[in-house]
């Protein structure tokens, strides 16, 4: 491995373990609303993007369409989703927040904020900035690796 492939595997390692991190913060702090980071994690894409299929809502996150449907039905039935008609395809819905799923999602990122602003002390804003840009421009690396394996499977 080189010098250069060594340290993107330690920034992918670095990136593991934010994640692994941020979801035990966002458990603990939401644990009242019984809202998981998973379940968080779909209503930012419905707030973020409006009502979609949970299919939709896997391809956004690369995961899969039963672990959303996990997720939806569990948001269901804390009645912070709902269901509206989809003319595109009867058996797979549109998910939309209800009121309830929209000021809970409100809360939610109200309590990030107050952490959010503490944790953001630790660096400027150049680095906060250098350090999306890179992780964007990962990302982007990453998709398109994925849809060249994707070519050699076929």
């Amino acid at each position: 491995m080189t010098l250069k492939t060594q340290a993107l595997y330690q920034v992918i390692r670095d990136i593991r373990s934010c994640f692994h991190q941020l979801k035990a913060l966002g458990d603990e702090l939401h644990a009242d609303l019984g809202v998981t980071a998973t379940m968080r994690a779909v209503m930012e894409c419905l707030t973020d993007e409006g009502a979609q299929t949970v299919p939709q809502i896997a391809r956004t996150k690369a995961v899969s369409r039963q672990h959303i449907q996990i997720n939806v039905d569990e948001l269901a039935r804390a009645q912070l989703v709902d269901f509206q008609d989809n003319p595109g395809h009867k058996r797979s819905p549109f998910v939309v927040l209800t009121q309830k799923g929209r000021s809970t999602f409100a809360d939610m990122r109200r309590r990030e904020g107050s952490i959010l602003e503490k944790i953001a002390q630790e660096f400027t804003a150049v680095e906060l900035k250098q350090a999306s840009d890179t992780l964007t421009n990962l990302r982007h690396s990453i998709i398109i690796e994925r849809g060249k394996q994707e070519e050699v499977a076929r």
